[in-house]
């Protein structure tokens, strides 16, 4: 998934696309959201979790 697709898919859940360094559990992340993020993106729930930012998952997602 390019950052460009996940910001939109971010944007779905959080109701409008986030910037790069936004903090996504201040946005309105919650546990429930972000566990169906992790399971889309194949990443770890506590990575995702440690690290709430586009920019940071987009970093994880590519390895």
């Amino acid at each position: 998934m390019s950052d460009e697709e996940l910001r939109s898919y971010l944007g779905e859940l959080l109701g409008e696309p986030p910037g790069p360094d936004d903090d996504l559990l201040e946005l309105g992340m919650d546990s429930i959201r972000l566990m169906a993020v992790a399971d889309r993106l194949g990443a770890d729930f506590a990575d995702l979790a440690e690290r709430p930012t586009l920019r940071a998952w987009g970093e994880l997602i590519r390895g």
